[in-house]
């Protein structure tokens, strides 16, 4: 079984992705390969829903390579699920994102979650998320975002996790959360520190979209063309361009 994972950020490594898959490859069989691409020809980093629009069509493109090389199965490595449907009207092999998957994991191992991202000004987006994982908004009852100003998630983890367990020791004790998940795909590997002082179900966001994605596949399972109906016949294209915020 071959898995494409599509990190919407421009300009990773090879290394670092090599790295991400290495800690991932834990999680899958030892018949699932592992594979990581990064956007190269969109110059964004999905920080926002803004962001998400602009990564899309290289998304999709990137995705239905994926299909034609002959890759089982797409994970968007992001936990904004960016361009999920447009890849599922594009795709008959599984697309999952980390979003959607980790909130339905969610649900097999408790009823109520709490979601930790590290943006506050997202918050609102976060909020109306929820309506797209396929939950009832009240399974995913608070969403609280970590301060990680000045942090490098991958360099300082021990500061990275104290920072995880402070948020969700709040969201624990205020809002009474029985899981934890991670809303951000940087914090790939804390999820395990992290329910070990915690001692409650600790989602981990690509973990989730990668094992279920391998699923997917054991199942023999394929995106429905009844509900992801693909789209009419005919070329798109774009011109390349750059807009500027601020």
């Amino acid at each position: 079984m071959k898995i494409m994972i599509i990190n919407p950020d421009y300009g990773m490594t090879r290394e670092e992705m090599d790295l991400r898959c290495h800690i991932l490859s834990e999680y899958v069989g030892s018949d699932t390969e592992l594979y990581m691409e990064c956007l190269t020809e969109t110059k964004v980093y999905v920080d926002s829903a803004f962001d998400v629009v602009m990564a899309g069509p290289e998304i999709v493109k990137r995705a239905m390579k994926a299909e034609e090389d002959g890759f089982d199965a797409v994970v968007l490595y992001c936990f904004s699920d960016p361009a999920l449907d447009a890849c599922r009207e594009a795709l008959s092999i599984p697309v999952v994102g980390g979003g959607q998957a980790s909130c339905l994991t969610s649900m097999m191992v408790g009823r109520q979650s709490g979601i930790l991202i590290t943006d506050k000004r997202r918050m609102s987006e976060k909020m109306a998320f929820r309506y797209q994982t396929g939950l009832m908004p009240e399974n995913i009852k608070a969403i609280e975002s970590v301060d990680l100003c000045d942090i490098d998630v991958w360099k300082e983890r021990e500061k990275t996790v104290d920072a995880l367990i402070d948020a969700s020791q709040k969201l624990m004790q205020k809002e009474e959360v029985q899981v934890i998940i991670l809303g951000c795909l940087s914090f790939l590997g804390l999820a395990k520190p992290l329910t070990k002082v915690l001692q409650i179900p600790v989602i981990d966001s690509a973990i989730a979209a990668v094992s279920m994605a391998e699923s997917l596949v054991r199942q023999k399972l394929f995106t429905s063309k009844i509900a992801y109906a693909t789209p009419p016949a005919g070329k798109r294209s774009w011109q390349e361009g750059s807009i500027t915020i601020g």
